[in-house]
């Protein structure tokens, strides 16, 4: 992911989790051992057909993170009550000569 760009994040889920259950859904971006972001739900484009979520961020979410790397993981909690979570991905972060928003 670059700085001050808007990238659109999409995470497709294994058929034994359908996104169309899902009661609760948060996705976390940590850097240097800080949560720099979250999404919930109410961010998300849900998508039954593919099942996924996607959401895209803004420069100015891109902008709180420093140029390196960032972790991201995403927690889901079904209507049923079953609390899952993904791997941890690595995200590299990459930096802009200019970083003001346009």
């Amino acid at each position: 992911m670059r700085r001050a760009t808007t990238p659109t994040h999409t995470f497709t889920f294994p058929d034994s989790v359908l996104v169309e259950s899902l009661g609760e859904v948060n996705i976390t971006y940590s850097q240097n051992g800080h949560t720099v972001l979250e999404k919930n739900l109410d961010d998300l484009t849900v998508s039954v057909e593919d099942n996924t979520v996607s959401y895209t961020l803004t420069q100015e979410e891109t902008n709180q993170f420093a140029p390196g790397r960032a972790l991201v993981q995403v927690r889901v909690k079904s209507e049923a009550g079953v609390v899952l979570a993904s791997q941890i991905i690595w995200l590299n972060i990459k930096p802009v000569l200019n970083s003001e928003e346009m």
